[in-house]
């Protein structure tokens, strides 16, 4: 039995290296790290979206945009929704740490052949589905 590799939203990013700018890919990540924030105390106090859009004055359909990943948040939007779930903000800047791992490995070879057979890249974006499925 071959155990599946275990993959990480930077591994999902780095298939799409080549279209998305490195602010591209930062913004993506903060936006799911705010939106599973806003989620992830949603569900700890135990609340549907609607009633959750009530608790903290907002509509239910912001609050499944919020969720989704499907809004655009200031900072001072952010800071709004934390006073009123008592939640502190930590944001740092520093350089990444550089790792290397198999897994990007293996993607950075797809990104490759797409680069280098363009005329192929049908069959590679479904060799890239099936990773995404196993993941």
């Amino acid at each position: 039995m071959t155990k599946n590799k275990t993959y990480t939203v930077d591994d999902l990013f780095a298939l799409f290296a080549d279209t998305l700018s490195p602010a591209d890919v930062l913004a993506a990540k903060l936006m799911g790290q705010v939106s599973s924030a806003i989620t992830k105390e949603r569900l700890n106090l135990n609340l549907t979206q609607k009633d959750f859009a009530s608790y903290i004055n907002a509509t239910q359909s912001l609050v499944s945009r919020w969720e989704q990943g499907d809004y655009n948040f200031s900072i001072n939007k952010i800071a709004e929704i934390a006073s009123k779930l008592n939640l502190d903000v930590n944001i740092t800047m520093e350089h990444p740490a550089q790792t290397h791992s198999d897994s990007f490995d293996t993607i950075s070879e797809s990104t490759a052949k797409i680069i280098k057979f363009p005329s192929q890249v049908t069959a590679v974006y479904a060799n890239i589905d099936e990773e995404l499925e196993e993941m």
